[in-house]
């Protein structure tokens, strides 16, 4: 009945991106679960994050968010069920002593409206972790039921994932329900005709459907098209007309906010109008407005050897996307001649990503066509980076019997951008092309691709391609913005001291012009990468242009702005 009926024990941050004051916190708390019940609660948390992180648009801004779990025993199973509500519905009477008092017909009205003593999970979220901006409370009562407000409440019905988005969806983004019932479109209720409010304070319905002022104009799929896109002919029952739009399409349709007229909401269906559906573009959007600020910058770029320029003639490459980092190290094995490896790191705690470093032979840069199914790599050895902040950390390896640990820093020459993942679902519209790109379309050239680090109006660019032979080799340019998306610039072959020289000399770097390069971008996320090369004795020149797109390998990948 009270916080009396139980007990708080421990906390877990079970989804770990950072520091609590740098991300999104999100706190769930158990009610109804006796300590015997703990590990059945552990499982109903897990179930509900997977499927948070699996649902659209969260997935995208996963990296943004903590997760803590705060174990609370009560002293009884279940949930109040009044015997009776405001619905007519009949419930068991059963009053269960929990720790939040979960009950369902909440205020008295209808039975699925599931509450809890919400200032009490609040402060026991707060209490265990200072900086949480959103509570969630999982009931543990196999009845339909959840709730928004100041917390998210749901139940462990069969749809209580679904519940649990939709009541995320009031509680941590300030959407409205925009279903245009109350009780139900069959139950008879007569006093849900028009609307009878002024405009809602929530982002996605609205009393204005004209397109020029309409609250989500932005995000409108035509900017021709009629407003309102549905109308209701008969204001005393719900619409029961069919979406004239094709799904997806954002408009203005008649009904929302327990209202059958008079109040629009953006889509035919979406997660705040009826379980299963997914989010529409309007909420989606809201969502990503409201994590942005809690979304970690990457460590996508270039870097070198701590301090700048104590080890000039090597670097390593990273493509960062969400909880991985693709890497390219640039350098020269023990005979002196260029050579990379490429690992997959991922992340194995909030500021630190390993993986297995990996040589790989290939078609030579010439190929024509260039067939993947010949690419082949050998595990060399292990890679670590670890990250003191955004722009240092240190670069651990053991390959090919050297075991080393070299401090490293971002390769600054012009201005720096600020590289996030997740912000931008249009790739096409990205104004600075720092990333890996590889042949387009996709994985057609698996096996080779270059790396662009743009910095103000130069790109440096590594190429990471093979010999005549078959053996690794790269090639670098700095390629100057010589008109609208066009940079070019010399291309250069460089030898050097081996990986694992020490000391590493940079006066031992050899730099030898071979060509030139030429990038010509059409988009953000297309390009061509034109080069003519001179390698080989005898010396064979080659003439070629590829089409370019960049590497995605987590959705929707990484911009630099």
């Amino acid at each position: 009945m009270s916080t009396a009926d139980g007990s708080v024990g421990g906390t877990v941050k079970i989804v770990d991106h950072g520091p609590n004051s740098a991300r999104y916190n999100i706190v769930i708390v158990g009610d109804g679960y006796r300590a015997a019940e703990i590990g059945k609660y552990h499982v109903d948390v897990q179930n509900f994050v997977d499927t948070l992180r699996g649902t659209a648009p969260f997935a995208d801004l996963w990296c943004g968010i903590n997760v803590h779990r705060v174990d609370v025993a009560s002293t009884d199973s279940g949930a109040d069920d009044p015997a009776s509500c405001g619905d007519l519905s009949i419930g068991s009477g059963a009053a269960p002593k929990t720790y939040f008092d979960s009950t369902y017909c909440g205020g008295g009205s209808v039975r699925r409206l599931l509450t809890c003593d919400s200032a009490s999970a609040k402060n026991v979220a707060q209490g265990q972790v200072p900086e949480v901006h959103m509570t969630v409370v999982i009931v543990n009562s196999p009845a339909y039921g959840g709730s928004g407000g100041d917390v998210a409440t749901f139940s462990t019905h069969p749809s209580a994932t679904e519940i649990a988005l939709h009541e995320m969806g009031h509680a941590a983004f300030g959407l409205a329900d925009e279903y245009e019932y109350y009780a139900g479109c069959s139950s008879g209720e007569t006093d849900r005709g028009n609307y009878p409010g002024g405009e809602p304070v929530e982002p996605n319905v609205t009393l204005d459907a004209s397109r020029n002022t309409i609250k989500w104009k932005d995000t409108l799929t035509s900017a021709t098209d009629t407003l309102p896109t549905t109308t209701n002919a008969n204001c005393a029952q719900c619409d029961p007309q069919a979406n004239p739009k094709p799904p997806g399409y954002v408009g203005a349709y008649s009904g929302a906010r327990y209202y059958h007229c008079g109040c629009f909401r953006p889509s035919y269906n979406c997660r705040m109008r009826a379980l299963g559906q997914p989010f529409c573009a309007v909420c989606r959007k809201i969502i990503r407005d409201t994590l942005r600020p809690y979304l970690p910058a990457t460590y996508q770029g270039l870097w070198w050897n701590a301090p700048s320029g104590s080890e000039s003639g090597w670097g390593i490459n990273l493509a960062h996307q969400g909880d991985t980092i693709f890497a390219t190290w640039f350098t020269y094995d023990r005979g002196g001649k260029p050579w990379w490896l490429s690992m997959t790191a991922v992340k194995t705690a909030w500021n630190a990503y390993s993986g297995t470093f990996y040589e790989t032979h290939g078609p030579a840069f010439d190929a024509a066509p260039f067939n993947p199914a010949l690419v082949t790599k050998t595990a060399v050895g292990t890679g670590t980076l670890t990250f003191s902040d955004i722009n240092n950390g240190s670069f651990a390896y053991s390959v090919n019997g050297a075991n080393q640990t070299k401090a490293i820093t971002r390769q600054v020459f012009g201005p720096l951008p600020v590289c996030t993942f997740g912000v931008q679902q249009d790739l096409t519209l990205a104004t600075n092309y720092q990333d890996l790109w590889w042949a387009a379309p996709a994985g057609a050239e698996s096996g080779w691709g270059i790396n662009f680090t743009h910095q103000g109006n130069t790109i440096f660019g590594t190429w990471f391609t093979y010999h005549f032979d078959g053996s690794p080799l790269w090639l670098s340019f700095t390629a100057n913005n010589t008109g609208p998306g066009v940079y070019a610039g010399a291309l250069h072959l460089t030898h050097g001291p081996a990986f694992d020289a020490v000391p590493f000399l940079p006066a031992n770097v050899a730099l030898a012009s071979v060509g030139t390069a030429t990038l010509t971008f059409v988009n953000g996320n297309n390009a061509s990468f034109g080069y003519t090369v001179t390698l080989g004795a005898p010396p064979v020149t080659v003439n070629q242009t590829k089409q370019i797109t960049r590497q995605i390998f987590q959705t929707p990948g990484t911009v630099c702005q």
